[in-house]
């Protein structure tokens, strides 16, 4: 299919069947009638993904024969054309999230950003090398329930989808062994993943993913740290930002400059941690005294201060 397109972009004139199976020679059958069949499936293919197929009769010596081509105006798209601080703006998002691989510095290369690597006080890795992740993205697409152990249980999931949240992967689907819909967090599924008959299920209307899975401020609430509260003071050009996070509730000062100090969990620790470092310089730990330690501890590892 790829190569149909491939050929059919590459020529100015369009171009017949015959002449298509003379370039493309183990693509298509040797018998006319299979050959046809094989062409109509990529031609419908390409159709499915948005590609249109132009035809065109001929005339002169091939009169009568139909001839195929591509408009490639119909599916390139156009340069974007960012503005230098937009450029900037993509750049900063590429830095601080990194999906495990050199695709988001690439992609601004093609996008026109100049190569730079700045570097961050804390990134968030987004890991693709989980050996789960190809078996779960590919029943996703093939609506094939999955089978595997989870805390000791052998499951069986209508996989609707996945997620990533502070580093962390996250499998959305219906749990045939608890009988509603469940999440799942990738890295802690023990042993194999096995994928079951493709279009085993259909996905429910409405369905939401990202409702599916505890929002940042929730995690940051939901761990075993010893302290589950730190009071933080957050600059005056972030606290409308922090309120629409944790609500008014949670401010427990103003200060003449604009600055507030709320109350934030800090339960998962690993949450906070990236929570806190997200706000660079515009947020500081006031109390208690043990979090203010933890969090100049991880500064120094950052530092590289033993």
């Amino acid at each position: 299919m790829l190569n149909l397109l491939a050929l059919l972009a590459q020529r100015t004139r369009p171009i017949t069947l015959k002449q298509i199976r003379a370039e493309l020679v183990h693509q298509y059958s040797d018998k006319d009638e299979a050959a046809r069949a094989q062409f109509e499936r990529d031609k419908a293919e390409l159709r499915e993904m948005g590609i249109v197929i132009l035809t065109e009769t001929l005339g002169g010596d091939q009169a009568g024969e139909t001839a195929y081509r591509v408009d490639r105006r119909s599916y390139e798209l156009s340069d974007a054309e960012f503005t230098q601080e937009e450029l900037m703006a993509l750049h900063l998002a590429a830095s601080t999230v990194h999906l495990g691989a050199q695709e988001g510095e690439t992609a601004l290369w093609k996008l026109g950003a100049e190569r730079a690597n700045p570097k961050l006080a804390q990134q968030v890795t987004i890991p693709f090398t989980d050996p789960h992740l190809a078996v779960i993205m590919g029943a996703i697409a093939d609506r094939a329930p999955l089978s595997f152990d989870y805390k000791g249980e052998q499951r069986k999931v209508d996989a609707y989808g996945m997620l990533s949240r502070k580093g962390f992967w996250y499998l959305i689907g219906f749990d045939h062994l608890r009988d509603a819909q469940r999440v799942f967090r990738v890295d802690r599924i023990d042993g194999v993943i096995k994928a079951g008959k493709k279009d085993s299920y259909k996905l429910p209307k409405g369905l939401d993913i990202a409702k599916m899975v505890p929002t940042d401020t929730q995690m940051m609430a939901a761990g075993d740290y010893e302290y589950s509260v730190a009071v933080v003071r957050v600059d005056a050009s972030e606290v409308r930002g922090v309120t629409r996070e944790f609500g008014a509730g949670a401010i427990v000062r103003h200060y003449d400059d604009g600055s507030a100090d709320f109350e934030v969990p800090c339960s998962n620790s690993y949450a906070f941690r990236l929570w806190l470092f997200a706000m660079v310089d515009k947020a500081v730990v006031v109390s208690p005294p043990e979090v203010r330690d933890l969090v100049m501890g991880w500064l120094d590892e950052l530092a590289g201060v033993s």
